[in-house]
Order: C-alpha cells, then structure tokens, then sequence
C-alpha cells in the first residue's frame, strides 16, 4: 500500500489507527509535506500569478515563466514629472521578489523602496507604479508577446523635514 492512499484511509476512517501504522508515521510525515508544498505550489501558479519556478518548483521544466521571461516596470508620478525608472542595483532584490510573485506585499515593498529612493535624491515623487510584465509565447508563428500581470500603483508620503 502506497503512502499517499494509506493516509486518505487514514484520514476518512476506513482503516482503524494500528499499532503498525502508528509505528510507521515518520513515513507518511514527509509524504504529507511534500502534498502540502505541490498543491500550495500550484494554486498560487493559478490564482496569484507565482512564477512556476519558484515556490516548490513543481512546473519549472514545464513552462518558459521564470526570471527570464519576466520583467517589472517602475513609473514615477508627481506634479510636473511623470517618468519611467530603471531598477538600480539596490533595488534588484525587491524587483526579482515582485518579478516572480507578484503579490500587493512585494510590489507595495518595491514602491515604497524606489520613492524613498526618489526623495532621498531630492526628486519630488507622490505616486510610484510598479507593473509586472511577462512575455509569452505563441506557437503558430513562434512570437513571443508581453502581457502585463499586475499594476499596483503607491501613495509616497514625503516626512516633514524637522530642525
């Protein structure tokens, strides 16, 4: 009897807990886990756009949506300046996380980080927006197209300067 179908008949009650199966728990532990890690895997694929490289990794070899293939956007808005921004090297990090999970957490880090790199640069700036983009692939013809995942667009507060 394989792990996985002992546990569901562990799980609905059609086999009783016995002294053997009890013995053998440290087996079905690690089988468990790694269920747990794949469904959690792909439902974030689907519902949350995570890149299928990341989070477990279950769909890497599967798809072309991994770093590569995606990219984000910063634009810097205020009154009189509206401009596109290029990722710095200080901010490489924040940008791989949003990249590849492109969640309201990452992307609102990312655009609070570029203001406060804006301001500290003596650019005024109110809002940053940070888009996610991702380039797929058609297969007659083979074109590769951009399709934008998500646009989240964030408030920058300027700090009264104190004396």
């Amino acid at each position: 009897m394989t792990a996985p179908l002992l546990l569901w008949l562990l799980l609905t009650r059609q086999l009783p807990l016995t002294p053997r199966i009890a013995a053998h728990w440290r087996t079905l532990l690690p089988t468990v886990l790694l269920l747990l890690v794949a469904v959690t895997q792909v439902v974030l694929v689907r519902a949350a756009d995570l890149s299928p490289w990341k989070g477990g990794g279950f769909g890497m070899f599967a798809t072309t949506d991994g770093t590569a293939f995606r990219y984000v956007r910063l634009f810097a808005d205020a009154p009189g300046r509206s401009e596109e921004l290029n990722v710095t090297a200080s901010l490489e990090f924040a940008a791989l996380r949003a990249q590849l999970f492109p969640s309201d957490r990452f992307m609102t880090w990312l655009g609070e980080a570029v203001g406060e790199r804006e301001l500290r640069q003596g650019r005024d700036v109110a809002t940053v927006r940070v888009e996610v983009w991702r380039i797929e692939f058609s297969d007659r013809p083979l074109r590769g197209s951009e399709k934008r995942l998500r646009s989240l667009t964030i408030p920058i507060e300027r700090q009264p300067l104190t004396n």
